[in-house]
């Protein structure tokens, strides 16, 4: 009896030890990256991690050369983060993707950052779900990565166009979450709202006003052969880029996060997609006010901090998960 008892103690021991371990592990990743990412003059990422290896890199797909930045942390079998931008990405905000790349392999991910050659040198189309298709089976061969463990991180249209990507039977199985941030449900209900200036849920319709931003989808879709957002509802051309049509395939467990001020898209996208998953995958869904549609806020307040740690109990799932 004394022996089991013994036992028990041991077994309840360690367990404990590795789950505070575990808490610790992951509270101190969140309170790197947020001092990363956020305007906060502290930074000790740099100080106590390893650079990652930097690499540049191009494959094919059918939709032409895709190339990529790829961040490798040192070890092996480490979990694989695919970032998703949805359009070309400005020149110079290039720097902030390739320090996210960095943060996130510092803190242990090998990070994929892919896009069409064209996107990369500024042409107005959209981003292909299969640019994400292969970057995921490009990872898959990579014995570095984890193959259980191959997720996406998606930003404004590319969380949409990733999502559209996680549902294809290739990879659908196998793609472990999404991190769908600030991206549309559907993308003739998102045009509908451009130029309507209104959303609408479960009924309920509210005025917004689109950022100027948004005028690029117009070039977007000219460079399609679609002359304009009237056209681009009777397009067919466009459903390869609609989430809303295929989500009865996607099983990955979704992060889903918007900021209620979000003037590129209307924070009921990220709604709409929460309710049509409900009882479907795991899922976990946050509305915050802490940015400017994907870019944190410049200024932080009293205020941000109240947002603050509810994203902070939000990216601990994700952390937790990925």
């Amino acid at each position: 009896m004394k022996d089991k008892i013994s036992l028990l103690f041991i077994l309840i021991s360690f367990f404990s030890i590795f789950f505070f371990q575990k808490q610790i592990l992951i509270n101190t990743k969140i309170l790197l990256f947020i001092s990363e990412q956020f305007p906060i003059p502290l930074k000790p990422l740099g100080l106590v991690t390893s650079s990652p290896i930097h690499k540049e890199i191009e494959f094919d797909s059918k939709n032409g050369k895709i190339v990529a930045d790829l961040f490798v942390p040192s070890g092996e079998q480490k979990p694989a983060v695919i970032l998703a931008m949805g359009v070309k990405t400005a020149e110079k905000d290039k720097p902030l993707l390739i320090s996210l790349g960095k943060t996130l392999a510092r803190l242990n991910y090998i990070v994929l950052w892919p896009r069409l050659e064209k996107l990369d040198k500024q042409e107005a189309y959209p981003e292909e779900p299969e640019t994400f298709i292969k970057s995921f089976e490009y990872l898959e061969n990579l014995k570095e990565v984890n193959k259980e463990r191959v997720s996406f991180a998606g930003f404004s249209v590319g969380s949409s166009i990733a999502l559209t990507a996680a549902e294809d039977k290739r990879i659908a199985e196998k793609t472990r979450s999404l991190v769908f941030f600030g991206g549309y449900y559907d993308i003739f209900d998102y045009l509908k709202s451009l130029e309507s200036k209104t959303s609408k849920i479960n009924g309920k319709t509210t005025s917004w006003k689109p950022n100027e931003g948004t005028n690029h989808i117009n070039e977007i879709l000219q460079n399609l052969g679609i002359s304009s957002i009237e056209s681009a509802l009777k397009s067919p051309e466009l459903k390869k880029y609609n989430p809303s049509e295929d989500l009865e395939n996607f099983k990955a467990k979704i992060f889903i996060l918007h900021d209620k001020n979000d003037s590129y898209v209307h924070y009921f996208e990220g709604e709409k997609l929460n309710k049509s998953l409900e009882g479907k995958v795991e899922k976990e869904f946050l509305i915050v006010d802490l940015f400017e549609h994907v870019q944190p806020k410049k200024l932080l307040t009293i205020e941000t901090f109240g947002e603050l740690k509810k994203l902070y109990g939000f990216l601990y799932k994700v952390l937790d998960y990925l």
